[in-house]
C-alpha cells in the first residue's frame, strides 16, 4: 500500500502523506484494540460505521481481509522510539497515557519488577512482538494512539475528561458524531469495556484517514526501526 502522494497543509507547511494507490470506490477500514481475551475491531466504509466485532487474540487480522488498513492500538517496533515522544509532546496535559515502548530483550525476557519494565508494557509484550512482526510483511497495519487521535478529532485542543468517567464517554461519542460517526448495533463486540470500544472506534477514523491520504503522523517523518517505518498516525 502507499505510493500515491497526497499534499496535506500542516502548522504552515506542506508535507507528503502516504495514500492508498488507485483505491477503489469504496474505502473498507479497520480500527483495532486490545481488550481482555482477545481484540476489538470496529469497522468503517467511507468513514461510516458497519460493524463491530470482538476477534481471537492470534488470528485478528486473518478476519479483516478486506479492510484496505488497519488501525492499531498496539506500538509497531521497539524501542526507545522517537514516536513515543512525539505522542507525549502532543498530548499536552496528559502526556502519562503514552507509556514508552519497551526494547525486543526487554519483551522477551520473563517479567521482574524494578528493572525497569512496567507491569502494563510486560502485559502488551506479546502483542507488541506480534502485531510488529504481522506489520513487517502487511502494509495495512498502522499504529494508532487513540487520545491522539480523538485530540486530533478536537482540533488539537485537551478532552475535558479522562475516557473512563462517564463525561469522557460523552464526550468521546460527540466527538465520534461531528465527525460523522454514529454508532449502532456493535454485535458481540457490545460486551467489552466501553473505553476498548470507544479506543478502536478512534483508530478506525484515522485508519480512514490514512486511506484518504492526508493522515498526520508522529514524528512527522517516521522513523525507520529494524526496516519498519514507526510512527503513530492521527
Amino acid at each position: 500500500m502507499g505510493g500515491a502522494r497526497s499534499q496535506l497543509r500542516v502548522q504552515g507547511r506542506s508535507r507528503p502523506i502516504g495514500g492508498i494507490l488507485n483505491p477503489p470506490s469504496s474505502l473498507r477500514v479497520a480500527g483495532v484494540d486490545g481488550t481482555k481475551g482477545g481484540w476489538v475491531a470496529l469497522e468503517l466504509l467511507d468513514g461510516r460505521f458497519v460493524g463491530a466485532r470482538r476477534l481471537d487474540e492470534q488470528t485478528a487480522f486473518e478476519e479483516l481481509e478486506d479492510a484496505l488498513v488497519i488501525a492499531v492500538d498496539v506500538p509497531i517496533g521497539f524501542g526507545p522510539r522517537a514516536a513515543d515522544s512525539a505522542a507525549r509532546r502532543y498530548l499536552r496535559g496528559a502526556a502519562s497515557t503514552v507509556f514508552t515502548t519497551p526494547t525486543r530483550a526487554q519483551l522477551e525476557a520473563d517479567f521482574a519488577p524494578g528493572l525497569g519494565l512496567s507491569a502494563q508494557a510486560h502485559a502488551l509484550g506479546s502483542r507488541i512482538l506480534h502485531v510488529t512482526a504481522l506489520a513487517a510483511s502487511d502494509a495495512r497495519l498502522r499504529e494508532v494512539h487513540p487520545e491522539v487521535s480523538f485530540r486530533a478529532m478536537n482540533g488539537g485542543a485537551p478532552l475535558r475528561y479522562r475516557k473512563k468517567s462517564a463525561g469522557g464517554v460523552f464526550e468521546r461519542l460527540e466527538l465520534l458524531r461531528r465527525h460523522g460517526i454514529e454508532l449502532g448495533d456493535l454485535g458481540e463486540a457490545a460486551t467489552a469495556p466501553i473505553d476498548d470500544v470507544l479506543d478502536a472506534v478512534a483508530a478506525a477514523w484515522t485508519a480512514h484517514r490514512i486511506a484518504l491520504g492526508v493522515a498526520c503522523s508522529l514524528p512527522d517523518e517516521p522513523e525507520v526501526v529494524d526496516g519498519l517505518r514507526v510512527a503513530i498516525w492521527y
